[in-house]
């Protein structure tokens, strides 16, 4: 794309309370198994803490990875990650119930990084973010600007970046499709992206070609995350 550029915009890490989605669609490989399906997750942030809850057909290829033996006898209707002040928790909703606090950090790094606020915040951080203006729109009622990221120089510049995740991402693609980005006019932060990329997605140990696509669905509406009652005695593993 000739003159793309860097797009203003604001980080949604300057919001204190948002409610964000997100749809990954992958068509390849996971485990160097055959994978076709995708991964929903809903965010709700306030403060410190926060609940991102997963679903959809490929829930059973990633919860394995977070209870291990606990999760690998059924595949769990959805998989929710709490932050809250006093540390993490995973909540398994399936044939039955159970909260888990993990002792390390990896143990959650894999719905850290599909949650809508990290990906956001990766695909339209300055570092990445250059392309050119289409115009002004309205979107869910919101008067929004209309950017165009230019594939290649996302590309280019998500290399270089200062950012280590968006980096790690960047190396792993063979190439990315140009994508749409709506900027709020008022606010002038992300809250809406979608884009197409081919290569691997190390969280979900995934090759191939997949789609993503994220709303910024609740500014500042303060909705309250506390944990649920199975997470009153978690296991701890």
């Amino acid at each position: 794309m000739e003159n793309a550029g860097p797009i203003p915009l604001n980080s949604i890490e300057n919001l204190n309370s948002l409610d964000a989605a997100v749809t990954l669609t992958v068509n390849g490989l996971i485990n160097e198994r055959p994978a076709l399906g995708d991964l929903h997750g809903e965010l709700t942030m306030n403060g410190p803490r926060s609940k991102v809850a997963v679903s959809g057909s490929l829930l059973g290829e990633i919860a394995a990875q977070i209870g291990g033996s606990l999760v690998g006898l059924f595949t769990p209707r959805t998989v929710d990650l709490y932050k809250m002040p006093d540390g993490a928790y995973v909540v398994v909703n399936g044939l039955f119930t159970f909260c888990v606090k993990p002792q390390a950090a990896k143990a959650i790094a894999i719905l850290d990084e599909v949650s809508p606020q990290r990906l956001l915040q990766m695909l339209t951080g300055s570092d990445a973010a250059y392309g050119r203006l289409v115009g002004e729109t309205t979107l869910n009622g919101r008067l929004v600007k209309h950017y165009i990221i230019d594939g290649e120089a996302f590309l280019a510049h998500a290399r270089a970046s200062s950012d280590p995740h968006l980096r790690t991402f960047a190396a792993g693609l063979w190439s990315a499709q140009d994508a749409n980005l709506y900027v709020d006019v008022a606010g002038n932060y992300p809250v809406a992206f979608s884009g197409g990329y081919s290569g691997a997605f190390d969280p979900l140990k995934f090759k191939g070609l997949f789609e993503v696509q994220i709303a910024l669905t609740g500014v500042n509406a303060n909705n309250p995350v506390s944990l649920p009652p199975s997470c009153d005695e978690p296991i701890n593993l």
